[in-house]
């Protein structure tokens, strides 16, 4: 098996040997076709407050009614599915730039529109921190290149507020509750979010665990509010 620095490598040199081709069907185009781009799982009806993909008529999700998460709202592009799954893993697990790239866009697009047509703004961009050792193994971490980007192009200041103070296990494949227990004490504040209207950056919300208790925290530091901006949600079925 290729390790982390091999697999980024190769796909470096795939990158320079196959340019402008789209990403789902491989046909020259950038970098998704219109056929693709329109075939990709776009979140269109969901949850008001958790982006939980739901059913025509449903305004908010079970859990959203019986206990509101601490963030006011989660805006989110697609359901966590083929082929948009297998994208969030390139870019996650093996660094692969185009992919990254129009991660990146389709997402800081989103948020910008979403901003011009709300007339909403934020004080700050954060990111879901990752340990130091995952992203010493990893090179990076994901949710901050997606802030960085989304910061840049929508204009709103990036902080470096949060920080992941303990190694927890991998959230993937953990219910709920056991996310829930998995983080508790994992983060921390470094710098003063009193009064700030904050926009956390993440890259996949499963079952909104990471979100809400982040936005717990920076709410018990007095932040006015927190929103979330994320790729992809996790569909029901897929989150139990």
């Amino acid at each position: 098996m290729p390790t982390p620095i091999t697999s980024r490598l190769l796909l470096n040199i795939a990158e320079k040997c196959f340019p402008d081709q789209c990403l789902f069907c491989g046909k020259p185009d950038e970098p998704a076709c219109s056929p693709c781009l329109a075939g990709l799982p776009w979140l269109e009806h969901c949850c008001q407050r958790c982006a939980l993909p739901l059913g025509h008529g449903a305004e908010l999700c079970p859990h959203c009614l019986k206990a509101p998460p601490a963030f006011r709202h989660c805006l989110c592009l697609w359901r966590y599915e083929f082929p948009i799954s297998t994208l969030i893993q390139r870019f996650k697990y093996q660094a692969d730039r185009p992919a990254r790239r129009f991660l990146e866009t389709q997402l800081s697009r989103t948020v910008d529109m979403y901003l011009e047509q709300s007339g909403e703004t934020f004080d700050a961009v954060l990111a879901v921190p990752s340990h130091p050792l995952k992203r010493f193994w990893r090179g990076y971490n994901q949710s901050y290149l997606l802030a960085k980007a989304l910061s840049r192009t929508c204009q709103l200041p990036y902080r470096s507020t949060l920080a992941k103070r303990r190694w927890s296990r991998s959230q993937q494949g953990l219910s709920r509750k056991q996310r829930l227990n998995n983080l508790k004490t994992s983060f921390q504040i470094r710098s003063t979010v009193a009064g700030l209207k904050l926009l956390l950056v993440d890259d996949v919300m499963t079952t909104a665990s990471t979100a809400n208790v982040i936005s717990q925290l920076l709410m018990e530091h007095d932040a006015t509010s927190v929103d979330i901006a994320c790729l992809a949600r996790t569909p029901q079925h897929m989150t139990s």
